[in-house]
């Protein structure tokens, strides 16, 4: 009887570490800086190592993504705060179980550029300016918290809706439009090329992108466990030697070819959920753009123990 009990004990313990050994995480991701720790969790057999098959598939745009995780086809995003919170509203059943970036002093992430042609253009000038973004998006929210942060009126740049970054760039770059919201390393890009940085979000605070997982496998915490640890390795490798992770950010990050040797390795925040303040202020924003009815709850956003 006592041999039978220590065999029942050591099968508890051992439950939660085998439960889901080989569940298989198929994650729908970008082609953008964010995605680098998943990208080492893969490569390096970090998430193998604590019992997940990983599969990141890569997509060329987030509609492309969106359509597949709506279709059931993925158990897992990467995503911006303002498109997650879209599809949760409108019935993907996801949580998120991480931030993956946010705005930091020190590196910029996205930011306001003048055209070549507009030496002139400065913060105190904008209002009145044609700034290209991606209306009822991440982008138009970091340019409406940039306006505020500069003091300027709500609204206060003409905006001209230009879905693709590239040819935000592009038009940036031949003076069709004064200037244009751009992430990284399209900023950097459009800067070497004449462009001149002028707002940019290092002091906003704000999350911008996350991880998130289906909700059945978020709710399970030995997955969500397994997942932020194997993540959480990735990000002190990539902290311990950026360098050595130029390559693989180069070939799955989109670099341009002209920075591949000179952007830097970006620096990504410890694994942790956006903050209630952090959702409620998407939320609050996305519903007085129209986005959404009304602010989601932290609590249909996210999961915990």
């Amino acid at each position: 009887m006592r041999h039978f009990r220590v065999l029942v004990l050591i099968a508890l313990l051992l439950a939660p570490a085998t439960a889901f050994a080989g569940a298989a995480v198929k994650m729908g991701v970008l082609p953008v800086l964010d995605t680098l720790p998943l990208h080492v969790a893969v490569r390096e057999g970090l998430f193998a190592a604590k019992g997940l098959d990983v599969e990141l598939v890569p997509f060329a745009s987030a509609l492309e993504r969106d359509a597949a995780l709506q279709a059931g086809q993925h158990d897992g995003y990467f995503g911006d705060m303002v498109n997650t919170l879209m599809l949760i509203r409108a019935g993907v059943p996801m949580r998120i179980v991480t931030v993956a970036q946010r705005t930091r002093p020190g590196q910029r992430m996205f930011g306001v550029a003048a055209a070549p042609a507009r030496k002139d253009l400065a913060p105190a000038g904008l209002a009145g300016a044609s700034v290209g973004i991606s209306q009822s998006t991440v982008i138009e929210y970091l340019l409406d918290a940039m306006e505020a942060r500069a003091g300027m009126a709500p609204g206060a740049m003409k905006r001209v809706d230009i879905k693709k970054i590239p040819l935000r760039v592009q038009m940036l770059l031949a003076g069709e439009l004064d200037a244009a919201l751009l992430p990284e390393p399209l900023l950097s890009l459009a800067a070497s090329k004449g462009a001149r940085v002028i707002l940019t979000d290092e002091d906003l605070n704000l999350p911008l992108t996350v991880v998130c997982l289906r909700e059945k496998l978020a709710a399970d915490p030995a997955v969500r466990a397994a997942f932020l640890a194997a993540y959480a390795e990735a990000l002190a490798r990539i902290a311990a030697k950026p360098e050595s992770y130029r390559a693989l950010m180069a070939e799955v990050c989109r670099i341009p070819p002209e920075l591949a040797g000179t952007y830097p390795v970006c620096a990504f925040p410890a694994p942790a959920l956006p903050s209630p303040a952090d959702v409620e202020s998407v939320g609050v924003w996305m519903t007085a753009k129209g986005l959404l009815p009304a602010p989601l709850a932290f609590k249909d956003v996210t999961v915990g123990d």
